[in-house]
């Protein structure tokens, strides 16, 4: 078996055991970490005056 042969085999064999869950599939895990980034940025954006530098 030469060495390219090897290489393609444990790309393939890799490629058949990844198991990657996908945006869609996560469901209410992914809706949920949406819903606390969305609070935490609602919670972060006070109105806060400028105030001018002095020189």
């Amino acid at each position: 078996m030469t060495a390219k042969t090897r290489f393609l085999n444990s790309i393939i064999t890799s490629a058949k055991t990844q198991d990657i869950t996908m945006p869609w599939t996560r469901g209410s895990v992914r809706r949920a970490s949406i819903a606390r980034r969305r609070n935490t940025q609602d919670n972060t954006q006070v109105t806060v005056t400028p105030t001018a530098k002095s020189a």
